[in-house]
């Protein structure tokens, strides 16, 4: 797998974790439905809240590309020079369609619902075994903890 220095996957906490890999705390609250009602209790939960605002806003920039260009749900069978090619060119076609305001019946949809994820967005995700090598664990813990006292100092000078 190849990662670019201070570059991270964003995953769920069904993924070990390792060098490159930025989970979730566990055993803390996580998911939207959660918070209805309620502020994150400290910071863990501020952590938690923000990697779950941000994976589902990547799960739906995925999942409405899929959508739209099909070529996407074949990627495999393309190189990773290729791969990488393609999702840029689907992404710089998505955001003309979008700039140039022409009535587009997949903007229609998303539109309407803000937090719209298309089913097949999440489909091919997968957590990996449990027996993966769990490498680089400290470093994953600091630069997950230096992200949350970042966000708490953020909190804090909008809190007051």
């Amino acid at each position: 797998m190849f990662l670019l220095l201070g570059k991270y996957y964003l995953a769920d906490k069904g993924y070990p974790e390792r060098n490159g890999f930025l989970t979730p705390y566990h055993k803390t609250r996580y998911h939207p439905s959660e918070f209805r009602g309620a502020n994150p209790r400290g910071p863990r939960e501020v952590f938690n809240r923000a990697h779950s605002s941000l994976r589902s806003c990547i799960e739906r920039a995925f999942g409405i590309l899929k959508a739209r260009w099909k070529i996407l749900e074949k990627m495999p069978k393309y190189s990773m020079y290729d791969q990488n090619r393609i999702i840029c060119a689907a992404f710089a076609l998505h955001n003309y369609i979008r700039l140039s305001k022409v009535h587009d019946p997949t903007f229609n949809v998303i539109d309407k619902d803000p937090n719209f994820i298309p089913p097949e967005a999440i489909s091919d995700v997968a957590p990996m075994q449990e027996e993966a090598q769990q490498l680089g664990t400290n470093e994953m813990t600091k630069v997950r903890n230096d992200i949350t006292t970042s966000l708490m100092i953020a909190r804090r000078r909008h809190d007051s």
